[in-house]
């Protein structure tokens, strides 16, 4: 029996709250160095142990292992896991951070990309239709039969943005704007949106409105590559490049292993490509970090792609002699990075 305040709770014999045949018991940090140290990782000591404490069991080992694990003649790993002879707790940290600085890295591309695509989606559709809340009827949208319940979900969504936001306390611009004027221009509510809500919002708009914004990423290019031989977007590049960059954008958003991540069934990749100017370059299907680099190659203006590029390159790097256990290109391969890639980033 145990007393909590006022209320009485009686744990039974064989209740699960007494059961002490937990498959996944607690474990202090000296313990968990114990088990690594067991496995094979011989440097697990003191600095280990702060890196466990700061980055935890879970995130660090259990993320980031598997390229350091020991495999039999047919490349599966052994069981129990123990590592590779040469392997280090180093190296695992090293894979950590490497990942940790990518996601920096990429977020800033990725967040050009989004905030590009919210304001030409604004300006476009708002050309259009002119009155006031046009995104929310249906006739503005495509009449695809198709679409009726993809264009249903994104009205919805936008109407609830705008509900959410001027119902919360304090100062934003959406209360601002449904207290002084009665609605919220587009150009105000995509401020607002995430980038799946961008995402289904553009795949919902009719062809013309499409066509229009994929015409207009184009125009930009030209004037940052100061030429006008850039090749055409089409709206089904942007839509491929959208949904890449949705999944890429939550991994990195919530701290998600990202330098092996795979977008499966990534469609559009041929209009990508003609997009990108890489024609010749083979794309893997389901695609990764190499490939949401060329997609970011077809809608960037030089300056941001080139920084892109280049934070990439230095990254690479930084990183190429913290690896022993591993070679190295194995650690490119599982970012779909050819051997020629800075060849392929630098035309």
């Amino acid at each position: 029996m145990h007393l909590h305040g006022s209320e009485v709770f009686v744990f039974l014999e064989g209740d699960i709250l007494t059961d002490t045949n937990n498959s996944k018991p607690f474990k202090t940090l000296n313990q968990q160095l114990s088990i690594l140290r067991d496995r094979g990782l011989n440097d697990a000591h003191a600095k280990a142990k702060r890196s466990l404490e700061q980055i935890g069991y879970y995130s660090l080992i259990n993320g980031y292992k598997w390229m350091f694990l020991a495999r039999d003649s047919n490349g599966e790993i052994i069981h129990p896991e123990v590592y590779k002879d040469d392997a280090s707790f180093d190296e695992i940290k090293s894979l950590y951070d490497f990942d940790f600085e990518l996601r920096s890295i990429l977020y800033r591309s990725l967040l050009k990309y989004e905030t590009m695509l919210g304001a030409e989606i604004a300006y476009r559709f708002s050309e259009q239709h002119q009155e006031e809340h046009a995104y929310l009827a249906m006739d503005n949208f495509s009449r695809d039969a198709q679409h009726v319940s993809s264009v249903v979900g994104t009205i919805s969504s936008l109407s609830s943005t705008i509900k959410k936001y001027s119902d919360r306390g304090g100062k934003n611009a959406i209360k601002h704007y449904v207290n002084k004027h009665g609605h919220v221009p587009l150009w105000v509510l995509v401020n607002f949106l995430t980038f799946g809500e961008l995402n289904y919002f553009y795949a919902n708009c009719t062809e013309d409105i499409q066509l229009a914004i994929a015409n207009d990423f184009r125009h930009t290019k030209c004037i940052s590559y100061n030429n006008s031989h850039q090749s055409a977007i089409t709206p089904d590049a942007i839509m491929g490049i959208n949904h890449m960059v949705n999944i890429f954008r939550n991994a990195v958003a919530h701290g998600e292993i990202t330098y092996s991540k795979v977008v499966y069934r990534t469609p559009h990749l041929g209009e990508i490509k003609s997009a990108a100017n890489v024609n010749n370059v083979a794309l893997r299907s389901q695609a990764g970090v190499f490939e949401l680099i060329i997609a970011m190659k077809a809608v960037l203006p030089k300056k941001n792609f080139k920084r892109l590029t280049n934070d990439i390159e230095n990254l690479l790097t930084d990183y190429k002699d913290s690896f022993n256990a591993v070679n190295y290109s194995a650690l490119l391969q599982d970012m779909h990075f050819p051997l020629n890639y800075k060849e392929i980033l630098s035309n």
